[in-house]
């Protein structure tokens, strides 16, 4: 099992992936008006500030019991957080989750596929896992495009898969490995 810890500079001169601050708490906002990102996340549905900065310190707290680790997406010019990647530990060993999002006004310019792109590399690399897994709403066609763009390849469906908001769900399943292992 991979030892967790932020990882260090990972950015590619657009995007930085880094923990989250209590500064952030604008971007839980943003995220919070959406009505598909608190379905899906712990995103608070209902924002106010003391929701936004508990959304923040569950993030953290990812890291500490061992889920996995939480990272904001921001713009390496300004530091403004516009999205999240989590790497989740997955029951299998060496098996990692991976879960995105960005806020609707931010979306369309490129910020989802560079934190993908970078969470993926390192899980892969320094993080020490094999693979790299993504669940996907199969009517969300462009998180199916940004993961075909970073390199995930498509594996199937799970049928009833998810549940959200009381209701069952498929899934696909898209995934990205360290290496080919001789298929």
């Amino acid at each position: 099992m991979p030892e967790l810890s932020y990882p260090v500079a990972l950015h590619d001169g657009a995007v930085r992936l880094r923990p989250w601050a209590a500064g952030d708490v604008g971007c839980i906002e943003r995220a919070s008006a959406d009505p598909e990102i608190p379905r899906g996340t712990t995103v608070p549905a209902r924002y106010t500030v003391q929701e936004g900065l508990a959304f923040i310190r569950r993030q953290h707290a990812r890291l500490t019991n061992g889920q996995g680790i939480s990272l904001a997406i921001a713009r390496e010019d300004t530091d403004e957080a516009v999205g999240l990647v989590i790497v989740q530990i997955r029951p299998q060993p060496g098996v990692a989750g991976l879960g995105y999002w960005v806020v609707p006004d931010e979306r369309r310019r490129g910020f989802a596929g560079r934190a993908v792109s970078l969470a993926a590399s390192w899980a892969l690399g320094p993080g020490g896992f094999a693979r790299v897994e993504a669940w996907v709403d199969p009517a969300n066609t462009a998180s199916r495009r940004t993961l075909e763009r970073c390199g995930f390849e498509l594996e199937g469906r799970l049928r009833s898969f998810l549940v959200l908001a009381g209701r069952r769900y498929d899934a696909l399943v898209y995934s990205r490995i360290a290496v080919d292992r001789g298929r």
